[in-house]
C-alpha cells in the first residue's frame, strides 16, 4: 500500500513499483496488491485500505485510522518518500492543478471525562478486538501468520483469534535481519516495524499500537499521570518486577518533566502514530487499533497503572479469550527479541 504520486517523470524501475498516468497529467506509481475499477486505485481490507482516484483529479482516501503517513513537497506525493510536508491523519488530499489538504471536521472524538474503571476499560479492549478481528476475519482469503514470540499484545491478539475460533498459523522471527524488497528496506530505514518481518504472500497479523492504544507507551501514559499529579518515574521505582521495567528505561529522561498536553493533544498525537502498512504482497493486521480504545485515556489511576507497568488489561483479554497462552507470556517485554529489533534494553535485570 505503498505509492508516489508526481508530476515529475521517474525513471523506472523505482522501488519496483508500476507506474500509471493519470488524467490530468500526474504519475501514479504504485506497489504490487492494487487493483483498478473505474476511476480509482485500491489496495488493502475493511480495517487498513488505500483508495486513490485518478479522474478527473487524483484523490487520496483511506479508512479513518489510516496506519501509514502522508508526504508532500509542490510536486509530488508519497507516503514512503520523506517529503518537506506531512499530511495530518484528518488531512484529505485532492491534485487538480495543484497539490491540496483538505481536512474533516469533527474527526477526532470527542473522549468522555467520566472516570472509566478496570471492568469498563476491559469491555472497551474485549469489544474493540473482538470486533476489529471478526470483521476482518469475515472477509479475509488471505493465509494468516501470527509470530510465536510471547510479547502480551501478539498473544492477545493470538487469543481473540482463538477465541472467535479463526485458523492461523504461528512463525518463528528470523534469527537475522530478513531479506527484504528494495521497497521494504527503504521503509526499513525510517519505520522499525519492517525490519520485524520477512515479507510473505499472506496476512501478518501483529500486535502493533498496542503500547500506544492501550495505555503502556510510558510517554503517553506519563502525559495522562502528570495532569494527577502522579510521578511515573516514581511509579516504576516502587516496582521490583513488572512486565514493562526494563521497557520504560527507554524512557526515563523524557518522562522527568511534568507534562502540560491536554487530553486533546494526545488523542491528536495516538491518531498520527503510524507504524507499520501493507507492502507488496504482505498484508499487515493490526487489531489494537479502535477509536473507541481513546475512552480509555479516562481510566482511573489505579487501572493505568496497573496497565502500563504489568499489561493486566491485557492479560485479562487473554485470560478471558484463551488462558493456556497466559504461561507464554514474556516475564519483560521484549526480552527474547532478536538484537536487530533495533530496541536495546538490558535483559539482565
Amino acid at each position: 500500500m505503498n505509492f508516489v504520486c508526481s508530476l515529475t517523470d521517474i525513471r523506472s524501475p523505482y522501488f519496483d513499483l508500476t507506474k500509471h498516468k493519470a488524467e490530468n497529467g500526474w504519475s501514479l506509481y504504485l506497489d504490487r496488491g492494487w487493483t483498478k475499477t473505474d476511476n480509482y486505485f485500491y489496495k488493502g481490507f475493511s480495517g487498513s485500505w488505500c483508495k486513490i482516484y485518478v479522474d478527473p483529479i487524483v484523490r487520496i482516501e483511506t479508512n479513518k485510522l489510516r496506519d501509514f503517513p502522508i508526504y508532500h513537497n509542490t510536486d509530488t506525493v508519497s507516503n514512503f518518500l520523506q517529503l518537506e510536508n506531512t499530511v495530518p491523519v484528518d488531512g484529505i488530499v485532492e491534485i487538480a492543478d495543484v497539490i491540496q489538504v483538505k481536512y474533516q471536521e469533527d474527526f477526532f472524538p470527542r473522549v468522555t471525562n467520566e472516570v472509566q474503571g478496570f471492568k469498563e476499560c476491559h469491555d472497551l479492549l474485549y469489544d474493540a478486538v473482538i470486533e476489529n478481528v471478526g470483521t476482518f476475519a469475515a472477509n479475509n482469503k488471505r493465509p494468516i501468520y501470527i509470530p510465536k514470540q510471547g510479547g502480551i499484545d501478539s498473544l492477545t491478539v493470538r487469543s481473540v483469534f482463538d477465541f472467535l475460533n479463526v485458523d492461523y498459523e504461528t512463525f518463528d522471527m528470523p534469527n537475522e535481519v530478513p531479506e527484504l524488497s528494495k521497497l521494504g528496506s527503504e521503509l526499513a530505514k525510517h519505520y522499525w516495524g519492517f525490519t520485524q518481518v520477512e515479507e510473505r504472500d499472506a496476512v501478518i497479523a501483529t500486535g502493533f499500537y498496542g503500547d500506544e492504544w492501550i495505555l503502556r507507551n510510558p510517554l503517553y501514559v506519563h502525559m495522562i499521570l502528570s495532569q494527577r499529579d502522579v510521578d511515573i518515574i516514581g511509579v516504576f521505582d516502587k516496582k521490583e518486577n513488572c512486565y514493562m521495567k526494563n521497557w520504560f528505561d527507554l524512557y526515563r529522561n523524557k518522562c522527568k518533566s511534568k507534562e502540560t498536553i491536554t487530553k486533546e493533544l494526545l488523542i491528536t498525537q495516538i491518531c498520527n502514530d503510524f507504524q507499520i502498512w501493507h507492502l507488496h504482497d504482505t498484508y499487515f493486521f493490526n487489531p489494537l487499533k479502535h477509536i473507541s480504545l481513546l475512552t480509555m485515556l479516562s481510566a482511573d489511576t489505579q487501572t493505568i497503572i496497573d496497565q502500563v507497568t504489568d499489561a493486566k488489561l491485557s492479560r485479562s483479554i487473554i485470560e478471558k479469550c484463551n488462558p493456556e497462552l497466559l504461561s507464554l507470556i514474556e516475564h519483560r517485554k521484549n526480552q527474547n527479541d532478536p538484537i536487530y529489533f533495533g530496541m536495546t534494553i538490558d535483559k539482565t535485570k
